[in-house]
């Protein structure tokens, strides 16, 4: 999307995960000077964090979460799939360039453990609901490694050098990638509540009436809203309290959400909205706690609520406008395209032949590096058809939103729209 006068991006929503992330175990780790945290010294633990939270979406695709659901569904015929936490895990331990003669970061096994929001392969994924309640930090739900970094996988699960591998159940996450979950869910809450405030898209002045002095319209809205959370959150998650919810709702917004007029961009309006984000940054970082079990670290379940509260604003108040919509349309049209296109040039690829100059240099080397893989790790990579969409996806999340637009148009020759979604006469 155009938006980049306005919304956070991958790189800013990253840096506050880091930043946030790293004040949240600096508060554990001072307040349990004798816990370990599974790791060897707790003094760490900040900045592997903050590592992690810096590494944590470095392999998503342009258009984060739209292109992924496309991606997977087109490539997981071929045996392939992707998955942006894995091509994250991929990016950091074989695709970086860091150093001849070396691949990927050269990160500590801490950091890699920190990293793997979800350690298991998409064939490990339980099917059905989550046997886990939905607050315990200490699971997810998806899958974030791809067979092809096996080695690196197993390096980083390792939680010590010796035979005892792990104690635990081998899914459960880190302390630090614990963490690092909440502080993600924390960030992009937080910040996409506040940029789309200020897009004159999610009205918190007139939520915050609601909790006070609601009008029939109000009350009506708010019924809308509670209704449509429910029934989404009470699919997805496990065991989700919906009577707890809507409690943890009326306090956020009636405590926390003070916003009285709708945004204008004044020097006032600026101080009260940062103010909002930094208490609400403070209160949920108070929330995490020590733990006697794996992953050492539990989260207050009431700030979950609220953080769910935040990011139901986003779906109810944007995702599921005909503006997003549509913007999110042309975006899948244009990774599909751009997946075939790039797959189509590699089939015909020669490495000799002087008529491949038209493929970029970049794809071009990622796809020998694939070919060189398969070569030494037979059956990992089973088909060409998984060789080559490999190499596309590495190929396309080392593109920016709009390096990627530009290298639809000169391959398709059509132009993309610059609009914006704010204002869109088709709300």
């Amino acid at each position: 999307m155009r938006e980049h006068h306005l919304l956070h991006n991958r790189l800013t929503h990253s840096l506050k995960v880091a930043q946030i992330g790293r004040r949240m175990a600096q508060c554990l780790v001072e307040g349990n000077r004798g816990s370990k945290f599974g790791i060897e010294d707790s003094s760490w633990l900040p900045d592997i964090v903050e590592a992690a939270g810096l590494a944590h979406d470095i392999g998503h695709p342009p258009f984060g979460h739209i292109a992924e659901e496309v991606l997977h569904e087109e490539l997981e015929p071929s045996r392939a799939g992707f998955e942006g936490n894995a091509q994250s895990f991929r990016l950091v331990t074989r695709l970086a360039s860091r150093k001849t003669g070396m691949d990927g970061l050269n990160l500590s096994r801490a950091t890699l453990n920190a990293i793997l929001k979800y350690p298991q392969y998409a064939d490990e994924v339980t099917t059905g609901r989550n046997p886990h309640e939905w607050h315990n930090r200490g699971y997810g739900t998806k899958w974030g490694v791809y067979r092809s970094e096996r080695e690196w996988f197993e390096f980083a699960r390792l939680s010590q050098p010796t035979k005892k591998s792990r104690d635990t159940d081998p899914k459960l996450r880190s302390t630090a990638a614990a963490i690092m979950d909440w502080a993600d869910d924390v960030s992009y809450a937080i910040h996409d509540v506040a940029d789309y405030f200020r897009g004159g898209l999610i009205p918190l002045d007139i939520i915050h009436l609601e909790s006070c002095l609601p009008s029939k319209e109000q009350q009506k809205r708010r019924e809308h809203f509670m209704e449509f959370t429910k029934k989404e959150l009470g699919k997805k998650y496990n065991e989700f309290d919906p009577d707890r919810f809507e409690r943890e709702y009326d306090h956020l917004v009636s405590e926390h959400l003070q916003l009285m007029e709708p945004w204008s961009d004044t020097r006032e309006d600026r101080y009260e909205l940062n103010q909002i984000q930094r208490k609400l940054h403070q209160l949920y970082s108070s929330g995490v706690r020590t733990s006697k079990h794996p992953p050492y670290v539990e989260i207050d379940i009431d700030h979950q609520y609220q953080v769910e509260a935040l990011k139901q604003f986003t779906w109810f108040y944007v995702i599921k406008q005909p503006s997003l919509s549509m913007a999110q349309s042309g975006q899948k049209a244009i990774i599909k395209t751009l997946l075939y296109e790039l797959m189509k040039m590699l089939e015909k690829y020669e490495p000799d032949s002087n008529f491949t100059s038209h493929i970029p240099a970049y794809l071009r080397d990622r796809y020998e590096s694939v070919l060189a893989f398969g070569a030494q790790n037979p059956g990992v990579m089973a088909t060409p058809e998984h060789q080559l969409a490999r190499a596309v996806c590495d190929y396309l999340c080392a593109l920016t939103e709009d390096q990627t637009v530009d290298v639809y148009e000169r391959v398709t020759g059509h132009s993309v729209s610059r609009g914006s979604i704010f204002g869109a006469w088709f709300h």
